[in-house]
């Protein structure tokens, strides 16, 4: 019986390791085009174009859970500048409980659901020494009844989250020379948005993102994304090549518009090469905008990309060392050697 049921185990096993293995052996991680000679300066009118009063505080506080290395707590305070209605700006902080000066992983989360892979991601960050905040998604930013206001909408979420890095800098545990940025699909779209017009941002990973917006949201196969879209078009009586003219025209907060003001050496993005929700192809021109960062293609589509959550997890947390700790990520590859 013993041997029988050792035998079972490792045949449970060699069935769970094949899998891994082929997703493993099945991705590429390429690194930066040497040829890259940096970012673009920020123009100053695009500066004046994204400027408001810098938040700093009051903010409301409170405990939500306590974890062995980390406690999360929801924090809460009214914008400074309303482009659209919009309630206050809310984020769970995963504080590490360290006195001294650390860094801290800026988590945005996916366009729908409970927020669960960005919980998984900064768990994850704050496990291993680095302080996390949950950007939420605002409930008004998807009560968009016409397209003219879509632009409006991005441009504010750019706003909360700048005002977010603001809130970062009144925390005296919180480095603000070592802040980054993560983001899976439209987390990873406004994570570009944020690497580009705020240079606080030291170190950004764009997972399953892309440029062009007019387009991602003609022809996304996102279920959220669709549903909405086709619901407005029955009910604007549009069609799908009218809807994308009318977003064409009024979209101009786009990552592809400001890739080149993203510093390349300091980004890292991760494309799955079947994506239909967040198209390839769209993650790849923005890929050549930026000036070809650091990047990881996975050989999955959008959804699927979720197999690979541990090997992108692991490899957004040694970037985040290699950029942000630098002499603590050689002193750790020193003592592994």
């Amino acid at each position: 019986m013993a041997q029988r049921s050792t035998h079972g185990s490792k045949t449970f096993s060699m069935l769970i390791l094949f899998p891994a293995l082929f997703f493993l052996a099945s991705c590429a991680h390429l690194p930066m085009d040497s040829r890259y000679r940096g970012p673009e300066p920020l123009p100053s009118a695009l500066e004046r174009e994204y400027s408001y009063p810098a938040y700093t505080g009051p903010y409301d506080e409170r405990v939500l859970k306590e974890e062995e290395k980390f406690v999360i707590k929801r924090i809460t305070f009214p914008s400074t500048r309303n482009l659209i209605p919009a309630g206050p700006i809310a984020i769970d902080y995963y504080d590490i409980g360290k006195e001294e000066k650390h860094p801290v992983i800026m988590v945005l989360p996916i366009l729908g659901g409970n927020n669960a892979i960005a919980k998984i991601f900064a768990a994850y960050f704050a496990d291993n020494g680095y302080a996390s905040v949950i950007v939420h998604r605002q409930k008004e930013y998807k009560k968009i009844k016409q397209l003219h206001r879509v632009d409006r909408t991005l441009r504010q979420i750019v706003l909360d989250h700048r005002q977010v890095l603001d809130w970062i800098e009144t925390r005296k545990e919180l480095d603000t020379e070592r802040t980054g940025v993560f983001g899976v699909s439209m987390g990873g779209i406004k994570a570009a948005l944020v690497s580009a017009l705020d240079k606080r941002i030291r170190a950004s990973v764009l997972a399953l993102a892309g440029g062009d917006l007019p387009h991602i949201l003609t022809y996304s196969t996102e279920r959220g994304v669709e549903k909405r879209r086709l619901k407005y078009m029955a009910a604007n009586k549009l069609t799908l090549d009218q809807f994308y003219q009318q977003l064409a025209t009024t979209i101009a907060c786009d990552p592809m518009a400001y890739a080149s003001h993203i510093n390349a050496a300091r980004s890292m993005m991760i494309l799955a090469l079947f994506d239909r929700a967040v198209p390839f192809e769209k993650g790849r021109e923005l890929k050549e905008r930026i000036g070809d960062p650091e990047t990881i293609y996975l050989v999955s589509g959008h959804y699927s990309a979720i197999l690979y959550l541990y090997y992108v997890r692991r490899a957004a947390l040694d970037f985040f060392r290699r950029k942000l700790t630098p002499r603590d990520y050689s002193s750790a590859f020193l003592k592994s050697k």
